[in-house]
């Protein structure tokens, strides 16, 4: 994969077809290539005319691992988005998150939306209004950080830790990327002016109702995927088609 540095983090990315070019963020713990690769994301969009660029965020996949909290903090990823974009010369893109990716996806069209057409935020709903539980992101970073797994009472959180491990992932830059200060920051909603489509499974426990997220955005509407959870949602071939109609024909 090439990269393009980023302060001192080697930033990793793969570029498939051309036409109009379009950003792929993945979710926490994963990689471009599992979220958008396995699941035929990137074949079934490269067919739709577009250029897909899909992006290792830092502390996943072949992007550098910084292991120190500041290296994640505040609008770090978002920066990185932005840089890769630069380097590819790329002025105005459609965008596309899933989970902690759709999060970043925000952030990006609340920041630089002159630099974005349409905005899918995939796997996340009502719950991104509210703070986390609790503990929750204390119980993921303690399970991606324990030399004992079956110590792991948090369904949840021993789910991310078996997904890194399968993945191969670099367990210590994940907890710091969770952990990092500011790396989650407010996202002023009102100032979304992009086309933007929330989807989201009907079973996702993780995400909440997807019409919540829509309605605090200007120019948003909402999906439904029957039958998907979290995990299932981008393999999922109703999702796919839902949000290349959005694509190519919400006005």
């Amino acid at each position: 994969m090439p990269v393009v540095n980023v302060e001192g983090v080697d930033i990793a990315y793969e570029v498939e077809g051309e036409g109009i070019p379009m950003i792929l963020l993945h979710g926490f713990a994963s990689t471009a290539a599992d979220n958008w690769g396995r699941t035929g994301w990137v074949q079934a969009l490269t067919r739709t005319g577009r250029q897909v660029v899909a992006i290792d965020l830092r502390g996943h996949g072949k992007s550098g691992h910084p292991h120190e909290e500041a290296a994640y903090a505040g609008g770090q990823l978002v920066d990185d988005v932005v840089a890769v974009m630069d380097e590819l010369g790329i002025q105005k893109a459609d965008l596309m998150g899933f989970s902690m990716g759709a999060g970043l996806a925000m952030r990006l069209a609340s920041q630089y939306g002159d630099r974005f057409d349409k905005v899918v935020l995939a796997g996340v709903g009502g719950k991104m209004l509210a703070p986390r539980g609790s503990g929750w992101s204390e119980k993921v970073v303690e399970a991606l950080t324990t030399d004992d797994p079956e110590s792991i009472d948090d369904p949840t959180a021993k789910g991310f830790r078996l997904y890194a491990e399968h993945l191969d992932q670099d367990r210590l830059a994940l907890a710091a990327c969770m952990k990092a200060p500011g790396s989650g920051q407010e996202v002023d909603f009102s100032s979304i002016a992009n086309d933007v489509l929330v989807i989201a499974g009907a079973r996702d426990d993780l995400a909440g109702d997807p019409a919540e997220l829509a309605a605090v955005m200007p120019r948003a509407k909402a999906e439904i995927v029957p039958g998907t959870d979290h995990m299932f949602l981008l393999a999922n071939p109703m999702c796919k088609g839902m949000v290349i109609d959005f694509l190519t024909g919400w006005e």
